[in-house]
């Protein structure tokens, strides 16, 4: 498909050959050549954004919050509204609005694209479409609006996923902003779709932190290891379309024939993102001796001397495993996927008596009486919204929201009139409940 060409053949694969001459026996050129090319891409920029760049690729993160005033928050979020009504017409965007339209109108979802974009109407916009694209593709039209769990993906998704060659490291920069870690040594050369896949999954696991998204993530393709040949890519283009915030991207290389590839991934990375990149050449030990600077500890990388350990990798895997675990089996998962019945989930909100103690209705009522104050106070167009943020939490973490059909008692998942109707009665409630408390 057309997205995945983009990937493997970007447009600075035929500029190559005149940007950067063939250097292939003199490390050291090859080195000043790309660092000249980096340096005119920052030569472009005013001089407050190229020390606003070099602060932030230096570990030096900006003290100020753009979302302090919340009246520019909401000013953000309707501005993307307005460009995406102006150009969702025949894309994805409009598939998915069909499928979930509190999906893809949540606070919550639009909000992770001005992060990523810096509070750029019009750059998150349009990056919204592209992810949703990305997404499609990776995963398929019906999980389009659904939070992705290691459920939806195949067996080499996850063989890739397990050989940590892309891992969160445990470790923050200087300032505290989450470390993206590459290890060409660990890849399997899998299909690329399934690390792909993998990849999106990792990423996404990040962006649950609202932490992440607002102070950004350092990526590092670390090459400085013993690999095998082709155990190097340069498809990156993945990582462009998700809504992170890179704040610095750092590929480290210990053989001058992998070196070269970062030519590629220098000339197909988007135009703003260049100043940021930073490429490194040596041994493993001169690698991280020059990450240093930028704030990056080698234990970020490293923990165990020069050598890899995949200990805290493999316990995120099982924590995420942890977090994601539901009544069904996987006999019994396989069984219903045949047949389509559906079954309740602790993350779901059941409708009825029975759903009473469930996990998601637990949580249903926790939201209910957080807002409930707001909510009391609120116009109607308000306890909308705050209705909404109930159902977008929920989705979230996962939960659906089911009811039982009449005549065959089986599972069934609610219209989106009828969550927003369950929700309205929980406030009802729960408001009759406190006054009658209040009285007594």
């Amino acid at each position: 498909s057309g997205w995945l060409q983009r990937l493997m053949n970007g447009p600075g694969s035929s500029l190559l050959p005149h940007l950067f001459p063939d250097n292939r026996n003199n490390a050291e050129t090859s080195s000043q050549e790309i660092d000249s090319f980096l340096a005119d891409s920052m030569a472009q920029l005013n001089v407050q954004q190229r020390e606003s760049i070099l602060e932030e690729l230096h570990g030096i993160r900006n003290s100020e919050n753009p979302e302090s005033n919340p009246a520019s928050v909401d000013l953000w979020l309707r501005l993307v509204d307005i460009h995406l009504q102006k150009i969702k017409r025949g894309t994805v965007y409009e598939t998915a609005e069909a499928i979930d339209r509190a999906y893809v109108t949540s606070r919550r979802f639009r909000i992770m694209f001005l992060r990523a974009n810096r509070y750029d109407p019009q750059a998150a916009s349009s990056q919204v479409i592209k992810y949703l694209d990305v997404k499609r593709s990776l995963f398929g039209q019906e999980k389009l609006t659904r939070t992705i769990t290691l459920g939806d993906l195949n067996d080499d998704d996850k063989d890739y996923l397990e050989s940590g060659a892309i891992q969160i490291s445990t470790k923050r920069d200087r300032s505290g902003r989450g470390i993206l870690l590459f290890f060409p040594s660990l890849r399997r050369r899998p299909p690329v779709e399934a690390e792909l896949r993998a990849r999106y999954y990792t990423i996404m696991t990040m962006l649950e932190s609202e932490e992440h998204q607002m102070n950004g993530v350092v990526l590092i393709y670390f090459g400085a290891l013993p690999s095998q040949p082709n155990q190097h890519v340069s498809n990156s283009g993945l990582l462009w379309d998700i809504p992170i915030f890179v704040v610095g991207v750092h590929a480290c290389f210990n053989e001058l024939s992998y070196f070269l590839l970062s030519r590629v991934a220098v000339l197909n990375m988007p135009i703003k993102l260049r100043p940021r990149m930073r490429v490194h050449y040596g041994s493993c030990t001169d690698c991280l001796y020059k990450l240093s600077p930028f704030g990056i500890p080698k234990e970020a990388i490293l923990p165990d001397s020069h050598e890899l350990s995949l200990s805290d990798h493999m316990e995120w895997y099982r924590q995420r495993q942890e977090l994601e675990l539901t009544y069904v089996t996987n006999a019994e998962t396989e069984s219903l996927a045949s047949t389509g019945t559906i079954v309740p989930r602790p993350v779901d909100v059941l409708f009825g008596p029975t759903g009473r103690k469930n996990e998601g209705n637990l949580l249903m009522k926790t939201l209910v009486l957080a807002m409930l104050d707001e909510h009391n106070e609120a116009t109607k167009g308000r306890k909308m919204q705050l209705t909404e943020n109930v159902i977008d939490e929920i989705k979230q973490k996962g939960g659906r929201f089911l009811k039982q059909h009449e005549d065959t008692k089986e599972w069934e998942e609610a219209s989106h009139t009828e969550a927003c109707r369950k929700i309205a009665h929980t406030f009802r409630n729960i408001r009759r409940s406190s006054r009658a408390k209040n009285k007594s």
